[in-house]
């Protein structure tokens, strides 16, 4: 049995409306394929707690399966405060899947002066996301710019423009080829992560064309990754932490529920009892037999 999770930020389920939406103002065929054909559950986001969510509370609900709003009293947007680190060092989905033998790995790619960064207590401008605090917990190697170019790892917006854009010696890279590399790396764990946050950012932007820039990426992406994925023995899931780009009309998150989406082995089992981002984490310790 593998995992592939593809975590997607502020990628919510919004009215089919092309003017306000750019879900339906751009060519998305694979996206679209995949929410009308496959397992897609409306997930609810706000977790019982007043307020738009956000980033570090529904992400870190999601790695640990805990109400994380719920404890904080509040949404919480950016990085985890002491309070949400502590609750991803005890419940890390990847912890909990490496002390059960569980091989894991994260697929993104982080640059060398970020890594070094994000481990300094006093450094206060570029403190890590949930997702990475998720990873340090059960303390993964994480991929570098060096992997990137052997064909071992993907930047965050998959085609490595903002690399380019920063000075890096990189190649452009396209959707597809991204996602060979994906299900390449894939071949070697049993669960394997990958997160793409652009979405999130163009949402708050109000920028219809990038939106559709964006979305478009992830829809060839997805699509190529379709076709690779052998789904008698491995369960694409995908989710996300909030709305955000399915609503162009405002700039801030929104209150509409995710999409959770499942497809391959035992998915239909698995799909069962979700509700919420406290159920994702049960669900993907159900798909290894630990929950």
């Amino acid at each position: 049995m593998k995992v592939i999770f593809i975590f997607i930020d502020g990628f919510g389920l919004g009215i089919k409306d092309a003017r306000i939406n750019p879900m339906y103002s751009g060519k998305l065929p694979n996206i679209h394929k995949i929410l009308n054909k496959y397992i897609v559950i409306p997930t609810d986001a706000c977790l019982g707690v007043e307020g738009l969510p956000q980033s570090a509370t529904g992400q870190t609900t999601i790695f640990t399966g805990t109400n994380a709003s719920l404890v904080l009293g509040r949404h919480l947007h950016g990085q985890p405060t002491v309070t949400l680190k502590e609750l991803l060092y005890k419940s890390s989905i990847f912890k909990i899947l490496k002390e059960n033998g569980i091989k894991a790995m994260n697929a993104n790619v982080y640059r060398d002066q970020y890594l070094m960064q994000i481990h300094n207590p006093q450094n206060r401008k570029l403190r890590p996301s949930a997702s990475t605090i998720a990873c340090m917990a059960a303390e993964m190697i994480f991929r570098t710019v060096e992997d990137l170019k052997l064909g071992k790892g993907i930047y965050h917006d998959i085609v490595n423009r903002i690399l380019i854009e920063s000075g890096y010696d990189v190649q452009p890279r396209e959707p597809e080829t991204a996602a060979q590399i994906l299900v390449n790396i894939s071949r070697d764990y049993d669960f394997t992560f990958f997160e793409y946050f652009m979405t999130d950012i163009a949402g708050h932007k109000q920028d219809r064309e990038k939106s559709e820039e964006v979305l478009g990426i992830l829809d060839r992406f997805l699509g190529k990754l379709d076709t690779l994925i052998d789904y008698r023995d491995t369960l694409l899931f995908i989710t996300s932490d909030h709305g955000n780009i399915e609503d162009l009309s405002v700039k801030t998150h929104t209150f509409n529920k995710v999409p959770t989406i499942l497809h391959g082995e035992n998915a239909d089992i698995l799909a069962q009892g979700i509700t919420s981002l406290i159920d994702i984490h049960p669900a993907i310790l159900k798909a290894f037999g630990l929950n």
